[in-house]
């Protein structure tokens, strides 16, 4: 269970700039609660996921993501729909199959994804700057981000799904068993291009990860490489290096690191 001072560091450590709202805290301070959490930005649904520790996956994974929304100032809310354990894969799958949210690459159970849909509980504003929550999780959004999903070919929770079907298979005649696929740069750039920031578009970060590959300063300095695991926890290698230098499973925090090393201030590494 996370302190009240646990939350305030980690929040803090995910560098948002912008103070919590007080329904925000009152969500999280549902410490007991397990089920389902959507996080929703403007008026669309960006992701879905599931939690037994509902006072700290929320903040992680609105880590992940807040900075790949081009308007950082835009409204943000979190949704809570509690549910029983056994009944996780089923209630997250079916809502990214109907959603489709768009940092949403994976579904935990393709077979149980036409099931039932989280029923919400619970919605409250993410930033203390905002009036109230924002439009995201309104029926009538709801209903249209629905409608929007069923009619996109290439949803993005398929992509990775899709071009593992369409891979060339390799003929093994001396080991029967079928060997799976092995993660490699091309889904590892795959990857880094769904995270990274466009290169010929203005620098608006310290650290920028870019999405050709590049780690390049606000001032335009390269310094070296990142790519992606398959588990998309992104590792930064030094220009002229030959491996890795700095990890993290957080994009942020990575960057904050790479930051911390670029400055000389080891001492200031986050783990």
């Amino acid at each position: 269970m996370i302190t009240r001072s646990g939350l305030f560091h980690l929040w803090k450590r995910q560098v948002f700039l912008r103070s919590r709202h007080e329904d925000f805290d009152a969500l999280l301070s549902m410490r007991s609660w397990a089920g389902i959490y959507l996080l929703g930005c403007a008026n669309e649904v960006v992701y879905v996921g599931q939690t037994a520790s509902f006072d700290e996956r929320p903040i992680q994974s609105l880590g992940n993501i807040y900075h790949r929304v081009d308007d950082t100032a835009l409204p943000w809310s979190l949704a809570f729909a509690p549910c029983p354990v056994d009944e996780m894969n089923e209630r997250e799958s079916t809502a990214i199959r109907a959603y489709a949210p768009r940092f949403n690459t994976s579904i935990p159970s393709l077979g149980k994804s036409l099931g039932r849909l989280p029923e919400i509980a619970a919605v409250g504003a993410i930033f203390k700057d905002q009036d109230g929550p924002c439009g995201a999780f309104r029926p009538e959004s709801l209903q249209r981000q629905i409608e929007r999903a069923l009619a996109n070919p290439s949803p993005p929770w398929a992509r990775k799904r899709t071009r593992a079907k369409v891979r060339p298979k390799i003929t093994r005649t001396t080991a029967p068993p079928a060997i799976p696929a092995e993660w490699n740069k091309a889904d590892s750039d795959r990857v880094v291009k769904a995270y990274g920031v466009p290169l010929d578009e203005p620098l608006r970060y310290p650290i920028n990860l870019c999405d050709e590959g590049s780690v390049v300063t606000k001032d335009g300095e390269l310094l070296g490489t990142w790519t992606m695991d398959n588990h998309e926890h992104p590792s930064f290698t030094p220009d002229g290096a030959s491996e890795p230098l700095l990890s993290h499973v957080l994009v942020g925090l990575l960057c904050m690191n790479i930051r911390a090393w670029h400055e000389g201030a080891e001492a200031d590494y986050i783990s």
